[in-house]
């Protein structure tokens, strides 16, 4: 196990709030998000978690082949860690989901083989809502 890891799981109670109505099980799947995010940081030779910058955040999530809904489920573990640890990393969940599915839309259009200047952007906004 890497020194980020350890250093987390020592502090386990301080990065990972308990809220009153999380079970067990969404401790865990939040637990096991942030050690994923720490393992890509070790892969790219952060030492300590005050030495994880913005930067790493983005690499990271430019990675996640996952859902909309488990990729906002990362963010929200992330922020809460980051929060916590008391690193200055900002993270735009909305935007970042947007950004997800305006990309699944422009693949559907592809695919569809449809002329985007042919869409509406009230077209456009509906669709995104769907997604």
């Amino acid at each position: 196990m890497g020194k980020l890891k350890q250093e987390y799981l020592k502090k386990l109670r301080i990065y990972l709030r308990k809220k009153h109505e999380t079970s067990k099980k969404s401790e865990y799947e939040r637990k096991i998000k942030v050690l994923k995010f720490l393992n890509f940081c070790e892969s790219q030779g952060v030492q300590k978690i005050q030495d994880i910058k913005e930067q790493h955040f983005r690499e990271f999530i430019k990675t996640l082949n996952v859902s909309t809904e488990t990729k906002r489920k990362y963010l929200l573990a992330l922020r809460e860690f980051f929060d916590r640890a008391h690193l200055e990393i900002a993270i735009n969940i909305s935007r970042n989901i947007k950004s997800t599915k305006i990309k699944k839309l422009q693949k559907m259009i592809q695919i569809l083989n449809i002329d985007i200047d042919s869409i509406t952007e009230q077209q456009k906004n509906e669709l995104l809502k769907l997604l």
